[in-house]
């Protein structure tokens, strides 16, 4: 008996851990990359009635869509300061490729433990406190 106890705790203790985590970064790209195509979508129905393309628009069309509290499909991340940064990264791209009609790329993208991203890095010819001469 107790050895069933013991593997119905360890199962519930794993399906915990697997849903409490955080989305990988795979999965966050993933999402930006779905919130750009959704964006140029967007601009391709509102082209087709005959306006499309304006930014003040744009913005309010992903406000209409994604404002609230659950407007999102986002996956799921447990930091809130990642979480506030995905969601703005989202709201960019959306909104961008609206504007622009085709999906704006997804770059320099990271989770909480990935590398910094390109625009976090020195220009090139600088270093570190330094810069080239």
């Amino acid at each position: 008996m107790e050895k069933r106890y013991a593997v119905v705790v360890l199962s519930l203790a794993a399906l915990l851990t697997a849903c409490g985590g955080s989305a990988s970064p795979d999965e966050q790209m993933a999402y930006l990359r779905s919130m750009a195509r959704q964006g140029a979508e967007l601009h391709a129905v509102d082209k087709g009635r005959g306006s499309a393309g304006e930014q003040e628009e744009c913005a309010a069309s992903y406000e209409h869509i994604y404002g609230g509290p659950q407007g999102h499909d986002m996956p799921h991340v447990e930091n809130l300061d990642e979480k506030a940064r995905l969601l703005k990264e989202g709201e960019r791209l959306f909104i961008e490729s609206c504007v622009n009609g085709t999906p704006s790329p997804v770059t320099g993208w990271r989770g909480p433990a990935g590398p910094p991203t390109p625009s976090a890095a020195p220009p090139a010819g600088h270093q570190a406190g330094r810069t080239a001469s």
